[in-house]
């Protein structure tokens, strides 16, 4: 049994994360320097969470999602990023790095949470986390 922990990622975790992302999406990953801006921005924004699960010294994954407030759905949440190192996930890291990121959701007042599943891995998860998909699209739904 992985022992996991979550935490709010710092900049120190950009390393990191940086590393994963050029890991799993090569040359798609935006340059290093757009990258960092970008999570700096993320991280310093109270209207966002961006999660790192851990395992050790490692960084397991990470989530990235948002508060949204929408004139036609309200207050919800939206996962934007999340990336478990494939070795982690049969561990239990991307479910429990999801429930963390439905728990700030939920303490954030959201209604609802939205995922868009882009593999079969992720709607693996989201349906066995009682997730609803959209008959329109990718998008998967829970209400909090």
């Amino acid at each position: 049994m992985f022992s996991f922990y979550l935490k709010r990622a710092a900049p120190d975790d950009f390393k990191y994360i940086y590393l994963i992302n050029s890991r799993l999406f090569g040359d798609k990953c935006q340059s290093e320097l757009k990258s960092r801006l970008i999570f700096e921005d993320i991280i310093n924004n109270n209207k966002n969470i961006f999660l790192t699960v851990n395992h050790g010294n490692r960084v397991a994954g990470y989530a990235y999602a948002a508060e949204i407030f929408s004139m036609s759905f309200g207050h919800y949440a939206e996962v934007i990023d999340f990336i478990t190192l494939e070795y982690y996930r049969s561990k239990g890291a991307d479910e429990y790095l999801l429930r963390a990121v439905e728990q700030w959701a939920s303490q954030t007042l959201c209604s609802e949470i939205r995922f868009c599943a882009d593999d079969k891995i992720k709607e693996d998860l989201l349906k066995r986390l009682a997730y609803m998909k959209d008959e329109n699209s990718q998008i998967y739904r829970k209400q909090l």
